[in-house]
């Protein structure tokens, strides 16, 4: 009888792999960053900040690689990916979180506030990635919709919420709009994911402005790197660790199928021990490198999961296009 188990075969492979493969190795999760976001009463931006600076020269992120196209019979650009991924670093997500929160917390008029809703409309991304843990760092609330979700199903959701913030991938930038213009009005909406030098992604944008300028709204529409650049100029916006023991952090809706969509409040130390969930010793977690394919949507608890978990081993998440 084969001695041969499936443990044996999975010891051997991580070594092979620890003896062969370079980017694996250099994932290894320090052993020193582990212990300090496990420590005891350590809060969320707390951990966040612990993982970003630890890991600051590996690589956080990676998305395809784009170029653009221009059609000469049209004259149009449009966007065309391309085989391979570029990477940004935990240093660099960490200055851009740091520049959104500044942006949006010293905004004179709509600033954003701790316990602020902001719902996001959008797949997973290195942006959707930024937005969200610029509010962990304020400890606003992110309200992750349902891309898949007609206007319809969407609007009792931003109606219930009230958000001052609707984040928007300009892939769903007009729905959107129909949400600011039929529901509760943010005091702005943000759109990422954006490339002016596509001609479809430009005329979306413009659209969306025009469209709410016409019906007199007031709500001002920006892209994240506008949001981003205006941060960079702007005091570093401190960390909001809340006063409460575990505060409201994400609000998950249902999808609504068996009736009107229902939001499951998480708190503050279930959204931690996501981060934690890839490298907590004694959980049956793994202790290997992390490095993950994100492809499911963020409105889904899994998807948070494995963007997360991921982050706190020190590994690298490949978003799918």
């Amino acid at each position: 009888m084969s001695t041969d188990t499936h443990e044996g075969r999975l010891v051997r492979r991580i070594a092979d792999m620890y003896a062969t493969d370079r980017q694996f190795a250099e994932a290894r999760p320090s052993e020193a960053i582990t212990a300090a976001i496990n420590e005891p009463g350590l809060r969320l931006p707390q951990l966040v900040r612990t993982v970003m600076e630890g890991y600051a020269d590996r690589p956080a992120l990676a998305k395809r690689a784009v170029r653009f196209v221009n059609d000469p019979q049209t004259g149009r650009t449009s966007l065309e990916l391309l085989p391979r991924f570029e990477t940004v670093s935990y240093r660099q997500l960490w200055n851009r979180v740091g520049a959104v929160a500044s942006a949006l917390t010293n905004d004179p008029v709509h600033a954003l506030r701790p316990g602020d809703r902001v719902c996001v409309l959008g797949f997973t991304s290195v942006d959707y990635t930024i937005v969200d843990v610029a509010l962990v760092q304020e400890s606003a609330v992110s309200v992750p919709l349902q891309t898949s979700a007609p206007v319809t199903q969407l609007r009792p959701i931003v109606a219930e919420t009230e958000p001052s913030v609707i984040a928007a991938s300009v892939d769903y930038l007009d729905d959107a709009v129909e949400l600011v213009l039929t529901g509760h009005a943010p005091a702005r909406v943000v759109v990422f994911d954006y490339h002016p030098e596509v001609d479809d992604q430009r005329e979306a944008f413009d659209a969306a402005r025009s469209r709410l300028a016409q019906a007199g709204s007031r709500v001002s529409v920006e892209t994240l790197a506008d949001v981003l650049d205006r941060g960079k100029a702007l005091p570093a916006a401190p960390a909001f660790v809340s006063d409460e023991d575990d505060p409201f952090t994400l609000l998950i809706y249902t999808s609504g199928s068996t009736g009107t969509p229902k939001g499951a409040i998480c708190p503050e130390r279930r959204v931690a021990k996501m981060w934690r969930e890839s490298s907590s010793p004694g959980t049956g977690s793994s202790t290997e490198p992390s490095i993950t394919l994100s492809f499911m949507p963020m409105s889904h608890l899994m998807g948070r999961a494995s963007l997360y978990g991921t982050l706190g081993n020190g590994g690298t998440t490949y978003f799918a296009a």
